[in-house]
Formats: C-alpha cells, sequence, structure tokens
C-alpha cells in the first residue's frame, strides 16, 4: 500500500476560519475539461465517518490512467540526472529504465488522482477541508489504480436561539460601565511600584522591612512623567478603570460564548483543533521571546516539551475551534462582513511591521477576527465604548494560564 497522505502536488487546499475554501484551484494536468468524456473515477463509494470526516474509495480507470503516461514521463525526465546527460535532456527509454515502471505508475497516480479527487469533490459538492489522506490501495500497469482517500468535511451545524440565550445571559452579568476603582485598588497598586522602585534602588532582598522611597511629589515623577502625585494617582485611575472595564466585558463575552456553545450540536474536525494549537503555540512562544527566552529554553526550564503544552491546551482549542464554527454559522445567517476598508487598512497595519508575512493568511486571520467582533455585538447589547488595539478572541483568556 502507498499512503501519499495528501501529498498530491496538483492539490491546492486551504483552511480558513473565517470561510472554508473548496477544492477550486486544481491543475488540470494538460486535461481539455470541456472535451473529457471519460469519467475519471468508477467503483466510487463515499462512507461518513465520526469526527465530521468521510472515505472515498474507488479506482481510477485503465483509460484515464494511460492518458497520464506521456505526461508523466515528460514529467520525471526533466527531473532525473544521470552521467552523461544534462538535465532534462535524459532519452525516455534510459528514463524509464531508471525509474522501473513501478516508478512511473507512482508518477501517474500522482497526477491522476489529483484530478479525480478534484472531480469527486465538484461532482458530489462535498464541503472538505484540508489535505486529504490518500492511500493506493491497487497499482500495477495495465490495471485500475485503487484509493481511499480520507478528508474532513465542514460539519453540519444545528444553532440554538443564540440572540435569546445571549440575552437571557447579559441580564445575569454585570454592566461593565458600572465598575468603579476604590481608593485603596490604588493604594495597593501605588504600593507595588513603590517596592519594585525601592528592589530597583538598590534594597533587593530587604522587602517591606527596607525604608520605603515617600509617596510623594518626586516620587511621582520618579516614576514617569507626570506633574506630581495627584496627577500619578489620576492616570492609574483612569488606566485601572480602563482595564477592569475591559475585563468585564471579555467576562461577558466569554459567559454568552459558553452558553451558545453549550446549546449549539456541532462536531469539530480534528483538522480545526490542530489549526487552534498551531496558533496557541505560535502565540505563547511569541510571548516567549518577547519577554527575552527562547521557547525551547523556556521548556527545557519547565522540563515539559511542545506536545505536552499541545495535549493540556486540546479542551481550550477544541472549544475555541467549536465557537468559531458556531460564530462563522451566525455570519452567514445574519449576512455579517467585515469592512473592507477596515479589513484592507488592518492587512496594511500588520504587513508595514511583518512585510514577509503570507497576506492570504494575515486576510484569512483579520477578517475572522473582525467577523467575531461584528457577531459579538450583535449578541451583547453592552458595547465596548472605547477602541482596542486588536479584536478580542473569544479564549484569549485560556492562554493566560498555558504556563
Amino acid at each position: 500500500m502507498l499512503i501519499l497522505n495528501g501529498s498530491l502536488n496538483s492539490i491546492n487546499v486551504s483552511v480558513s476560519y473565517g470561510s472554508v475554501l473548496r477544492l477550486l484551484d486544481i491543475i488540470s494536468n494538460g486535461m481539455n475539461e470541456t472535451t473529457q468524456v471519460v469519467k475519471t473515477y468508477q467503483e466510487l463509494k463515499i462512507e461518513t465517518l465520526p469526527g465530521s470526516e468521510i472515505e472515498i474509495s474507488g479506482e481510477v480507470p485503465v483509460s484515464v490512467v494511460e492518458s497520464y503516461r506521456k505526461k508523466a514521463i515528460q514529467k520525471l525526465i526533466k527531473n532525473i540526472e544521470l552521467p552523461g546527460f544534462r538535465k532534462g535532456h535524459v532519452p525516455e527509454d534510459v528514463a524509464l529504465k531508471h525509474v522501473g515502471e513501478q516508478g512511473l505508475m507512482q508518477e501517474i497516480a500522482e497526477q491522476a488522482l489529483g484530478k479525480t479527487y478534484a472531480d469527486i469533490v465538484a461532482d458530489k459538492a462535498l464541503e472538505v477541508v484540508g489535505r486529504p489522506a490518500i492511500t493506493i490501495t491497487k497499482l500495477a500497469s495495465g490495471n485500475p489504480i485503487g484509493f481511499k482517500i480520507k478528508s474532513a468535511v465542514y460539519p453540519h451545524i444545528e444553532l440554538p436561539d443564540y440572540k435569546k440565550i445571549a440575552t437571557e445571559e447579559g441580564k445575569k452579568l454585570k454592566d461593565p460601565e458600572e465598575v468603579t476603582i476604590e481608593d485603596d485598588e490604588i493604594g495597593t497598586e501605588l504600593k507595588r511600584i513603590q517596592l519594585a522602585l525601592n528592589q530597583s534602588a538598590g534594597k533587593e532582598g530587604e522587602g517591606e522591612k527596607a525604608e520605603m522611597l515617600p509617596l510623594d511629589d518626586e516620587f511621582a515623577k520618579t516614576v514617569g512623567d507626570f506633574k506630581d502625585l495627584a496627577d500619578l494617582k489620576a492616570k492609574m485611575k483612569e488606566q485601572m478603570l480602563r482595564d477592569k472595564k475591559n475585563k468585564e466585558y471579555d467576562k461577558r463575552r466569554l459567559t454568552i460564548a459558553d452558553a451558545v456553545i453549550a446549546k449549539s450540536k456541532v462536531e469539530v474536525p480534528a483538522i480545526f483543533i490542530e489549526g487552534e494549537l498551531d496558533q496557541m503555540v505560535a502565540s505563547f512562544s511569541d510571548r516567549v521571546a518577547r519577554a527575552g527566552m527562547e521557547l525551547e529554553a523556556y521548556l527545557k526550564q519547565v522540563e515539559k516539551t511542545i506536545e505536552d503544552l499541545r495535549k493540556e491546551w486540546r479542551v481550550d482549542a477544541e472549544k475555541r475551534a467549536k465557537l468559531q464554527l458556531i460564530f462563522n454559522d451566525i455570519a452567514l445567517k445574519e449576512k455579517i462582513v467585515p469592512n473592507e476598508k477596515k479589513l484592507e487598512r488592518e492587512i496594511a497595519h500588520i504587513k508595514e511591521h511583518y512585510p514577509d508575512v503570507d497576506e492570504r493568511a494575515v486576510r484569512t486571520y483579520v477578517s475572522a477576527q473582525m467577523t467575531n467582533e461584528l457577531v459579538f455585538e450583535l449578541l451583547d447589547d453592552k458595547k465596548r465604548p472605547m477602541p482596542v488595539e486588536e479584536p478580542v478572541h473569544e479564549h484569549d483568556e485560556h492562554c493566560d494560564h498555558e504556563h
């Protein structure tokens, strides 16, 4: 059995969390779609598997297999390097002797199955996502090519009355605009700053027993660009209130999201969970780097591996993937789409800082984040009044305790 694991160069499949792209960009391998009359598959069976996956089995007919022979030989010749011949100029008989009939059949299978899979997806209107795992079950000259293809499919989602759920949950929660900052909270934060400055002044280890820097106007100027202690306290209160409100808004969103998830029916494909885990690892690695440490060094320090982290985060990743699928469906039902000018502006902003980034990946990410923000605004009548630097990810809070 030859297992290709979706490595076919003729298949271009992408997973996006804002929308799932179908197989529309398949290399035709030189075959004219309008004149093709021979079906590229036979004995087709499609079985539904758990985990929102399907298994497709069937055969590529002999006539189709043979139609790829010349093209497969030409491709092999281009890549063969043999003594006495320039690359790409090896005679056909020499090339065939070098690769053998089985090597040629494998190249034919690689090319033929790309087109066959694309035809099956189109003919049967399959909403496949991600790269397929392809196993060749029969490969012999003069015979059909037998195959099995396992692929994730976009799941069926049963949405509850999400607006009603959001309204009911919202009534139970505090209005973020009603939160306040008390004097003792400011005092506690000032004490923390005072201790930190005391240590930086060369009194590490003495802690609260050391002679503390007085909380006066000079202290305020040491902390930052403040006129006096009253100015420091006022600015602290303003920032602390903003942070406290944002936390309350995030809490509302998490609570509403959890309630909608609990009443929705959706089976998340494993590929979506793995995608979320990839994002979580990348985000965590970036945070570790910003703290001045390599991820590898951090993992060694805590005696963990990347796989350990992925196992720990898997439940949260599944929850995030599930919510993204649900929000995608809500956005479709409500005809919610991001503002194109804002989307382009945000993409341009990211590309300024990361010029080598994949623009399609950035567009997918930013579009999903902006769509999520709009869905949350639909669900919650308490709108966050102040702008935030980045769209809030529904479950970023889970990542705070990842380490």
